[in-house]
């Protein structure tokens, strides 16, 4: 039976990830593939290694699970390079960090992965229509993230979205999530999703209109003090369940979640260009009430007569509404 090869850095770190039952073993990397072996070198450097492998399950497919103590750079972007190189990586290969330097999010804006976060980079391989895709690959993780959070706190947080994909919750910014693929002919035929989840911590990040102030869960729900390793499998699990949906061309209902999470449909909006680095020298291009988000993940607002793409959003508090 195909097998699931879990490999860390740090084993009394990383031990509560594991399933029931399994253990973490000392391990040269020289019997690994030369492809795994380069992934190790990739994320964990010169570090020594641990193993643990188990047959796959409904819970745990066969994959590839990187759990790394401290990353010294950002696992999506080291990921996105080897894909850009035309190098292959491990269907559903998981890459996790518990803490790190040197991460960006969305715009390359830099932030520092702190402990007790989620910090989660996924690769899956596709080979599937670009035109019927590509939204929902945008909206996949932040649906999945979204749930996972719901699932982990029994209910007590549920985050919505701010378009396009940041998880909200009233007391600010939860969570972050990147999307990027391989596209060859009209086909893609990879997708990487980079997710970070403030569970105990929310990062120091510039503040900016465009980006909400961090939050981390616990200031919302103190329940989750340590929930990262239950997380962890719950997001694992909505990832896969969601390409598992796209590969069966199952997932009409993606779009019906997306749009039910949104935070801005029927609130007011200021949007940018998409370039826009400063609000004091560039007017907006357009303002006024969401109607709807189609299935492009575009925006219709009140009174205009074309959709809106490739933006950036200010969401309007109620007393800052553009005037009717």
């Amino acid at each position: 039976m195909p097998e699931v090869l879990f490999l860390t850095d740090r084993p009394e770190t990383t031990a509560v990830f594991l399933p029931d039952g399994a253990t973490w073993s000392p391990y040269s990397i020289d019997p690994l593939s030369t492809a795994d072996r380069q992934l190790w070198c990739l994320l964990a450097g010169a570090a020594s290694c641990w193993r643990c492998e188990i047959a796959g399950t409904d819970a745990w497919p066969a994959r590839r699970v990187m759990l790394i103590d401290r990353a010294s750079a950002s696992q999506f972007e080291a990921l996105q390079a080897i894909l850009r190189d035309r190098q292959e990586l491990p269907d559903g290969l998981i890459a996790l960090a518990l803490e790190g330097s040197g991460f960006v999010g969305q715009r390359q804006r830099g932030w520092t992965a702190l402990r007790g976060n989620l910090h989660l980079t996924a690769h899956y391989r596709l080979d599937l229509p670009a035109a019927r895709i590509e939204a929902d690959l945008m909206m996949l993780p932040t649906v999945a993230a979204a749930d996972a959070i719901r699932q982990t706190s029994a209910g007590r947080c549920a985050p919505t979205i701010k378009w396009i994909n940041d998880l909200m919750l009233p007391t600010g910014k939860v969570a972050g999530v990147l999307t990027a693929t391989q596209i060859e002919g009209d086909q893609v035929i990879n997708a990487l999703f980079g997710i970070g989840i403030n569970i105990e911590q929310a990062p120091m990040l510039d503040p900016s209109p465009f980006a909400p102030g961090a939050a981390a869960l616990t200031d919302f729900d103190p329940g989750l003090r340590g929930s990262l390793p239950g997380l962890f499998a719950a997001l694992v699990a909505a990832l896969d369940a969601g390409v598992q949906a796209l590969r069966k061309q199952n997932s009409s209902n993606l779009y019906a979640q997306y749009r039910a999470l949104s935070l801005c449909i029927g609130g007011d909006v200021r949007l940018w260009p998409a370039s826009c680095q400063d609000l004091s020298h560039t007017p907006p291009m357009a303002q006024g009430r969401v109607l709807d988000i189609r299935p492009d993940l575009s925006l219709m607002l009140e009174g205009l007569d074309e959709p809106i793409r490739n933006a950036r959003l200010v969401l309007l508090p109620p007393d800052d509404s553009p005037v009717k």
